[in-house]
């Protein structure tokens, strides 16, 4: 009987390890096509002030949040939106990706903030579109910062 299940350890073992190499062969590729063609991102200081970004104060630490789009289309829709969360002394500490309509009018468009958390509305989903970030950014937000394929 030890046999059986020694073998349908090995077995287990040798199946999850071709998965993970896999997977990190599969991120690799997704890496090097981020690094290759990166979004370009502009008009940081405009969308700052029209998003409601800028200098914000959370548990009696600064923090700079800072917005930048693609431009969008010609109908100011689909403009990409890169967030990212400073530290005062400015330390990436978060980043997101995300979109917005400049002519909707349904859902806000501009960043919320609460006691311990800001809130963005992204336009492309149709469900869930509000997504908050902890204020202070956690460590997970500070690694997701890091790693272009989990800022989006």
């Amino acid at each position: 009987m030890q046999t059986g299940e020694m073998k349908w350890t090995k077995m287990a073992r040798k199946v999850a390890s071709r998965f993970m190499i896999a997977a990190l062969v599969l991120y690799g590729l997704l890496f090097a096509l981020d690094r290759k063609f990166p979004d370009k991102f502009y008009e940081c200081e405009q969308d700052t002030n029209d998003l409601g970004g800028g200098v914000k104060t959370f548990d009696g630490r600064r923090f700079n949040i800072v917005l930048c789009g693609t431009g969008g289309d010609e109908n100011r829709m689909n403009d990409k939106i890169r967030l990212q969360i400073f530290s005062e002394s400015g330390e990436l500490l978060a980043q997101r990706k995300f979109y917005v309509d400049w002519m909707m009018t349904n859902w806000p468009s501009k960043l919320e903030y609460g006691p311990a958390y800001l809130a963005y509305y992204d336009a492309s989903q149709q469900d869930n579109y509000e997504h908050r970030i902890s204020m202070p950014p956690t460590w997970w937000d500070w690694v997701r910062a890091r790693l272009p394929l989990l800022n989006s």
